[in-house]
């Protein structure tokens, strides 16, 4: 507001007040155009923020969706063919990429390499952590054939080269496909299951996760047995057992080896379709908060 007076009279002509009225109008615009530039240069800076916003987004994307590439490129999509054994495997990442991986390798003419491997955490870091274990692992089976010293080996790498934050679980196996022995080391990984007829068990072994701890040989078993004509290695990460239904209530293990239970006569490949329908039928409208994956491995070629 503007005030404005005269010393010397008691008021202002009516031309006066009619010029002053016009210099209060301009005043006004002028006030007026002023908030509305002010806002109008306000609305185009957040207009150019959420457009960078956006573009940042976008950029986020479409790096996910090239990590989410590159992690289903490092997946094995064919097996190699070894006499007597058939390989299948899924993998559902709970986000773009997960920290979920497996692989199935031949090392010789009769020795197969298996594994299967949860790292700590999920996103983009778990990505990069999977991707180094991978690697490390599968360059130790080249020049040790020991599972146990595989991963200790592993280990050892991943502590001086890895993020000290992290770890992972693994289980590595050989199999051998003429005396049909597998021999294998679990470290800190959910226990592999041995369907054999109508039986499935869990198959024993102890060990430490790997990247975070000085696992020392005698805290990291090395197990043995012979797979039978028909039989089934099941191996899994603990994204299948964590699943949560609509109310909130884990599956568990019980639960995983009643849906196992149902296809013990299947073919690998039918066994990780039906399981992933049953675990998809059991989580409904549920959220997936995990990585899952689920790999089997038949003997006798079925």
């Amino acid at each position: 507001m503007v005030l404005i007076h005269t010393m010397s009279r008691r008021r202002f002509a009516p031309g006066e007040i009619a010029l002053l009225q016009t210099f209060a109008h301009q005043a006004a615009l002028l006030i007026q155009r002023t908030r509305l530039l002010d806002d109008l240069r306000t609305h185009i800076v957040r207009l150019q923020e959420a457009q960078a916003a956006l573009v940042e987004q976008e950029r986020i994307a479409r790096e996910m969706e090239l990590a989410a590439e590159v992690q289903r490129s490092i997946l094995p999509q064919v097996y190699p063919a070894m006499p007597g054994l058939g390989f299948a495997a899924l993998n559902r990442p709970a986000r773009m990429v997960g920290g979920d991986f497996y692989d199935i390798f031949a090392l010789d003419a009769t020795n197969v390499g298996v594994v299967i491997a949860d790292v700590s955490g999920k996103g983009i870091a778990a990505a990069l952590y999977m991707a180094l274990t991978r690697s490390l692992v599968f360059a130790e089976a080249q020049r040790e054939r020991s599972p146990r010293e595989v991963l200790l080996n592993v280990n050892r790498l991943l502590r001086a080269v890895g993020d000290p934050q992290m770890f992972v679980t693994v289980f590595y196996g050989v199999i051998n496909t003429e005396s049909r022995e597998l021999i294998y080391a679990r470290a800190g990984h959910d226990y592999p299951l041995h369907m054999h007829g109508e039986r499935l068990e869990l198959l024993a072994g102890r060990g430490l996760v790997l990247g975070i701890l000085d696992v020392e040989a005698e805290q990291l078993s090395e197990e043995r047995i012979i797979l039978g004509a028909g039989d089934r290695l099941i191996l899994y990460t603990d994204g299948l057992t964590d699943v949560l239904d609509p109310h909130n209530r884990r599956l568990e293990l019980p639960g995983l080896i009643a849906i196992l239970q149902e296809q013990r006569h299947a073919s690998p490949a039918q066994i990780c379709a039906a399981t992933f329908a049953a675990l998809q039928a059991y989580q409904g409208a549920a959220e997936q908060f995990d990585d899952m994956t689920l790999v089997v491995v038949g003997v006798g070629g079925a």
